[in-house]
């Protein structure tokens, strides 16, 4: 058996200020930025087969209710980091988050089919663990600002203590 090493979720959180944090590329800077307005494009096909059953209406049935959650899916914050080329190998396990969570509306599904809906959910991100794993960030929405409009022409025009410090760094 296994000892001992690194694992997703043990010892205590990281500090996004620390040193060691900017080093691991964990500072909050650093972290991949989601609108929490959503994804506003539309999704991608469904990139998994039809999950066939006993007969057609119910096939026909559970694949149209896979689409509506494929659908919903790619209307979170997440599906932006989804499309990201960095992250477009997780279109697959959304695909498979989307159907594992019809099979768990069923009356027949399992402890271990809702196991793994919990698994691929912090695989995509979708938890606050998973956001973690994953350096996702969920931000507001930031609203455009006007431009700083040009001062009178008898006004002098003195640099903020903001610009002073960004030329001194």
């Amino acid at each position: 058996m296994v000892s001992g090493g690194a694992r997703a979720r043990s010892g205590p959180a990281y500090d996004p200020n620390s040193a060691r944090s900017d080093r691991l590329g964990r500072s909050s800077g650093g972290a991949f930025a989601l609108d929490a307005n959503g994804y506003r494009y539309r999704p991608p096909r469904f990139p998994l087969g039809t999950y066939k059953l006993e007969d057609d209406a119910a096939t026909e049935h559970w694949h149209e209710r896979e689409l509506e959650v494929w659908k919903g899916l790619w209307r979170l914050p997440q599906a932006i980091a989804w499309h990201d080329p960095c992250y477009a190998y997780l279109q697959g396990t959304v695909a498979l988050y989307a159907r594992q969570y019809v099979i768990c509306e069923s009356s027949s599904s399992t402890a271990s089919d809702r196991a793994t809906l919990a698994r691929y959910a912090d695989t995509i991100g979708l938890t606050p663990q998973g956001l973690k794993l994953n350096g996702w960030r969920i931000v507001p929405h930031e609203v455009k600002t006007r431009k700083k409009t040009r001062p009178a022409r008898n006004v002098i025009a003195f640099p903020s203590a903001r610009e002073r410090y960004e030329e001194m760094g």
